[in-house]
């Protein structure tokens, strides 16, 4: 009977642990939301692109690896949500469903698919990518490569219905001056910053995120 007992009473405590674990990953997912909102508001405009300088490839990378692939996908997915029933969220306080439609609406996609794929890599390859601080370097690294991809393929294709006749070659040449090249510099600092903050929650020991292993919603 009491063997029954205690059997009955871990069951009901795990269950309980499991909701209360998905109640503060769900609060979690919102809090970056809200952080991409103000990442995205923390801004430099350049010259030479109508790309803005944010700190939301920053917070999206984090959100990979402390929420996990799932969570982090849907942090960012309410970010997108929010910007496009009309809160000011996006860069310059911008907002709409046309946000996505102009210059920067590729970046906006790719953080949806980058926040997923850079928790997949972090939450996956821990056992082949044995020193933490490399797997958060790749995954971060896999996650960026999902940005700029999308931000180059949408710019491209934004410029190329702006500029009519132009070559493909020349056309591939600007969008990569104006999608990528100007923010080579910056994300090698980000890097390095995802890296100090990896040593901090001394990463090189445990995965101490809610997203390590923990990934179904």
């Amino acid at each position: 009977m009491n063997n029954i007992s205690y059997g009955l009473t871990a069951r009901i405590n795990s269950k309980i642990i499991k909701k209360n674990n998905f109640l503060i990953k769900l609060a979690f997912t919102f809090a970056f939301a809200i952080t991409m909102a103000v990442s995205a508001n923390t801004f430099i405009y350049i010259p030479v692109t109508p790309v803005p300088i944010t700190l939301q490839t920053l917070t999206v990378l984090i959100s990979g690896i402390f929420l996990g692939s799932k969570f982090a996908f849907l942090s960012q997915l309410q970010y997108l949500m929010l910007g496009i029933i009309g809160f000011p969220v996006f860069a310059g306080f911008k907002s709409g469903i046309y946000t996505l439609l102009g210059p920067t609406g590729g970046y906006l996609i790719g953080f949806v698919f980058a926040a997923y794929v850079t928790g997949y890599i972090f939450e996956n390859f821990s056992k082949n990518i044995k020193d933490n601080l490399y797997l958060s370097l790749i995954s971060c690294m896999s996650g960026l490569i999902v940005i700029y991809l999308s931000g180059y393929i949408h710019l491209f294709g934004y410029l190329s219905s702006v500029m009519g006749s132009t070559a493909v070659k020349t056309l591939a040449l600007k969008t990569f001056d104006l999608a990528v090249k100007p923010f080579i510099l910056v994300e090698f600092i980000k890097f390095f910053i995802i890296i100090d903050s990896a040593a901090i929650w001394k990463l090189n020991s445990h995965h101490n995120f809610p997203g390590k292993n923990q990934t179904g919603i």
